[in-house]
């Protein structure tokens, strides 16, 4: 009879090696992790005093198109500068003016108004604008001509015209009404490409 010989459960061989070292890798491991934990932590590089999110200037002052609220530099909304355009377009030029110089001023204008990032408060105020003197009440203009660039111009055309010093001709009569008045970007830049007076009355305000 042959008898059976008792069932053996294989047991594990333990590593001596990984045994001694075991606590090494945990404490390797919670070390690791505790670095990484912390690197996440590590502040951001701190933004430029008057940029976007950092701190305002002493004066409160901040970068272009930006404004200092609660001592901080941030971005307003933007103005609808589309709608300025076409406020603008229809309040600087008369009513037979022709199509396209309306659709061109009115591109004129909201590039300008974009190009100088207006705000949506700095918008308002030329869209409730009424007339060009309602326009100089405004912090920021666009579409409108710099009267003292226009003068400055006509002084120096004047000046080589040889005219009668007391000859009133359309180059005064533009320099008068620019003290009330804002021409428009376009009639600008027409008295800037001027060399005669003759020139200067063929520009449209």
């Amino acid at each position: 009879m042959i008898s059976s010989s008792p069932s053996s459960t294989s047991t594990p061989v333990r590593s001596p090696w990984l045994a001694s070292t075991a606590p090494l890798l945990v404490v390797a491991g919670v070390a690791l992790g505790a670095g990484c934990h912390r690197g996440a932590d590590k502040p951001a590089a701190a933004i430029a005093v008057g940029q976007e999110r950092g701190a305002c200037r002493p004066d409160r002052g901040c970068d272009r198109g930006l404004t200092c609220l609660s001592d901080l530099c941030v971005r307003p909304p933007a103005a609808d500068c589309a709608k300025v355009g076409e406020t603008l377009a229809y309040l600087l030029l008369d009513n037979y003016a022709p199509r396209e110089e309306r659709d061109g001023l009115r591109a004129d204008v909201a590039r300008q108004c974009q190009e100088l990032g207006l705000t949506a408060e700095e918008g308002q105020c030329l869209i409730r604008a009424q007339s060009r003197g309602d326009l100089r009440a405004c912090p920021r203009l666009v579409g409108l001509g710099d009267c003292a660039r226009i003068v400055a111009h006509l002084d120096r055309v004047r000046g080589t015209s040889g005219v009668d010093a007391y000859l009133v001709t359309g180059a005064d009569r533009v320099v008068a009404r620019c003290r009330n008045e804002s021409p428009t970007l376009a009639f600008e830049r027409c008295v800037l490409a001027a060399h005669t007076l003759d020139d200067v009355d063929r520009c449209a305000w």
